[in-house]
C-alpha cells in the first residue's frame, strides 16, 4: 500500500516544476520584448523631434519709448532703437501686430497739472490715468487685451497751457506682450493703415 496513488517525490518535483519554469521564462521574454519595443519607439520619437525644424513662434512684442513732448493733443513717443524692440511707433501711436495680453507702463513728471488718457481701441472709451502730486506726476501700469490693428496712444489735456508748451521730465512708455496670440504677417499692417483716412 505504500506506493498506491502516490508518486515518488523525485518524479513529482520533476513533472510539476517544469511547466511553471517555462511559463516564467516565457513571461520574462515577453516583458523584455515589450520594454525593448517601448525604448525603440521613444528613441525614434526623440530622433524625429530633434531632426524636424522647430516651429518658429513670433518674438514677444515689446517697445520701450521716451515720452518727450506734446504734439497736437497727443504725447510724443519716440522709440529707442535696439535689437530688442519688436514694435514700432507710427504717428505717436504704438502699433499692435499680435493679439494677446499686454502690460502698459507709463511714468513721467510734469511742471504743471495735466490730465492724460490712454487709448488702445477705437470702439472703447479711453482710460483716464490717475495722477500723483496734484496732477504733476504719473506712475501707471495696466494690463490690457490688445488685438491686431489696435493702437496705443496718449492724449493730454493741459489747463491754461498749450499742448506744445508742456514740459515733461523722465517720460517713459513701455508696452510688453504677456501672452502670445495671432500675429499678422510682416508688411500686412502697412498696407491696411494707408487705406484708412487719418
Amino acid at each position: 500500500m505504500e506506493g498506491e496513488g502516490v508518486q515518488p517525490l523525485d518524479e513529482n518535483l520533476e513533472n510539476g516544476s517544469r511547466p511553471r519554469f517555462k511559463w516564467k521564462k516565457t513571461l520574462r521574454l515577453v516583458v523584455s520584448g515589450i520594454k525593448g519595443a517601448g525604448m525603440l519607439l521613444c528613441f525614434i520619437y526623440v530622433c524625429l523631434q530633434l531632426s524636424s525644424s522647430p516651429a518658429k513662434d513670433p518674438p514677444i512684442q515689446r517697445l520701450r519709448g521716451a515720452v518727450t513732448r506734446c504734439e497736437n493733443g497727443q504725447l510724443f513717443i519716440s522709440s529707442f532703437k535696439n535689437e530688442y524692440q519688436t514694435m514700432e511707433v507710427q504717428n505717436n501711436s504704438v502699433v499692435i501686430k499680435c493679439d494677446g495680453l499686454y502690460i502698459i507702463y507709463l511714468k513721467g513728471s510734469f511742471f504743471q497739472e495735466v490730465k492724460i488718457d490712454l487709448h488702445f481701441r477705437e470702439d472703447h472709451n479711453p482710460i483716464s490715468i490717475p495722477m500723483l502730486n496734484d496732477g504733476r506726476r504719473i506712475v501707471f501700469t495696466v494690463v490690457a487685451s490688445l488685438a491686431f490693428k489696435d493702437k496705443v496712444y496718449l492724449t493730454v489735456n493741459v489747463p491754461d497751457t498749450l499742448c506744445e508748451h508742456l514740459q515733461i521730465n523722465d517720460g517713459e512708455l513701455i508696452v510688453v506682450q504677456l501672452t502670445p496670440g495671432y500675429c499678422a504677417p510682416e508688411g500686412s499692417y502697412h498696407s491696411t493703415v494707408n487705406q484708412v483716412p487719418l
